[in-house]
């Protein structure tokens, strides 16, 4: 009996050793972090002491550890093609050992604009040509190689246009070290006759040759007996409300009489619509005075009733030099179910206002319309009393504008185009109206270096 018990023992013994590893462990509650009774198996893969943990930071067989040395995909691994520190990374641009380096890299020794390219031999005439600043390369006119390089001409002055080339080749002398051109003496110089060469211009189109320089042209002459230029009638140009006529003029003193000398005037016929006028002279038994001139005329809305305005500056002294001249127009409307209209133009000579007139209608009067060319330089309308007049002198620039532009004095610049222009003409060598290209037929007119600017 006691060898039965003692042997049950050596068997219950054994039995307990042989399947201690198949025995699932309960771990007591206090054994956990969260106090919780969990069942903490050994063999579980993320286990940070598992060898076989992939993201084991310590496990140095792991592939997929990121700082394993030799993981392909290692940013820092000296292997991996991808790492941009690799020195066998194809792709690296900074790479020397690189053979799809960029063409342009300038650490490439393959690089064509390298000095140091190993591929030209210094010693050779084409490392000689390329050091020397020269391309290497077949000749026009033969198939030998030559040094050569492009030479441009020195700039040209303004307002001239090249009639020759503008550059020209030189050769380099492998063994002088020296480039020439063959004896030419190449200069960037004026030539308005004979056979153009290398480097020389004449004045462009809108320029002129004064005293070895090209001046641009910049106003319109009138020579006081027939020049003028005629545009065509335009909606644009009937003129209604608010409005502003001005030009820069240097008039003829020793032309001047008691004829009205027209700027511009819309029409051809008796009473045009609007008028400008430059200097007349008045002279009397004690004293000389000169007026500048500016006009409307005003016709009624229900029949052909016509009114005239008129404003004159008149001054003691004439300069001859560049004047501006302004007619401004305003139309007043006030009242709602009776409407009471103010007509008023003011005259402007160089800044300053010198004249202002006011009409007020009783009946309904409307700036008057004439379907009639507009006419600059000249008045073309006759009478049996009345002969052409004829503006002799420079004009610069001629704006019409749809605004007020000015309610007091002001200081005068160079006209230009604006939201508010209508027509603008700056005599630049064309009779071009610069905003709505407004149709243009000159007569006897032509152009001046002799500018307000």
């Amino acid at each position: 009996m006691k060898l039965f018990k003692v042997f049950s023992l050596v068997c219950l013994f054994f039995f307990l050793i042989g399947c201690e590893e198949g025995v699932t462990r309960f771990v007591p509650a206090d054994e956990t972090s969260d106090g919780s009774s969990d069942i903490a198996d050994d063999s579980d893969a993320t286990d940070p002491t598992n060898p076989d943990d992939p993201t084991n930071p310590d496990d140095p067989t792991n592939p997929d550890d990121p700082t394993n040395p030799t993981d392909p995909t290692n940013p820092t691994n000296p292997t991996d093609p991808t790492d941009p520190t690799n020195p066998t990374d194809p792709t690296d641009p900074t790479n020397p050992t690189d053979d799809t380096d960029d063409p342009t890299d300038p650490t490439n020794p393959t690089d064509p604009t390298n000095p140091t390219d190993p591929t030209v031999d210094p010693e050779t005439d084409e490392g000689k040509c390329v050091k020397a600043g020269g391309t290497w390369d077949a000749f026009e006119e033969d198939e030998l190689k030559k040094c050569y390089k492009i030479v441009d001409c020195s700039p040209k002055p303004e307002y001239t246009e090249w009639i020759g080339e503008q550059s020209w080749l030189e050769y380099y002398d492998l063994k002088d070290g020296q480039w020439t051109n063959f004896g030419q003496n190449y200069k960037t110089e004026y030539n308005d006759s004979g056979e153009p060469k290398i480097c020389q211009y004449v004045c462009a189109a809108n320029a002129v040759r004064e005293e070895e320089t090209c001046k641009p042209y910049c106003s319109a002459v009138f020579n006081g007996e027939s020049s003028r230029i005629e545009v065509a009638n335009n909606d644009l140009l009937n003129l209604s409300d608010s409005w502003t006529i001005e030009a820069w003029i240097k008039q003829d003193e020793g032309d001047l009489t008691s004829d009205y000398a027209p700027i511009l005037r819309k029409g051809t016929s008796e009473n045009p619509s609007y008028v400008l006028m430059g200097y007349r002279k008045q002279q009397s038994w004690s004293s000389v005075t000169y007026t500048v001139t500016g006009a409307t005329t005003y016709k009624s809305a229900y029949g052909s009733t016509t009114e005239n305005l008129q404003v004159d500056g008149t001054f003691n002294e004439f300069s001859g030099g560049w004047t501006h001249v302004a007619l401004v127009h305003n139309k007043k409307v006030e009242g709602t179910l009776i409407q009471s209209i103010t007509y008023k133009i003011t005259l402007y000579v160089n800044g300053k206002q010198v004249n202002s007139k006011t009409y007020e209608p009783r009946t309904t009067m409307n700036l008057l319309e004439v379907n009639e060319p507009l006419i600059i330089g000249a008045n073309l309308y006759t009478s049996w009393s009345v002969s052409k007049k004829y503006f002799k002198g420079l004009i610069d620039s001629i704006r019409i504008s749809g605004s007020e532009r000015y309610t007091a004095d002001f200081t005068p610049s160079q006209l230009s185009v604006d939201n508010d222009t209508i027509a603008f003409w700056d005599f630049s060598n064309d009779f071009n109206e610069a905003k709505n290209g407004l149709e243009n037929t000159p007569t006897n007119v032509t152009f001046s270096t002799d500018c307000a600017f």
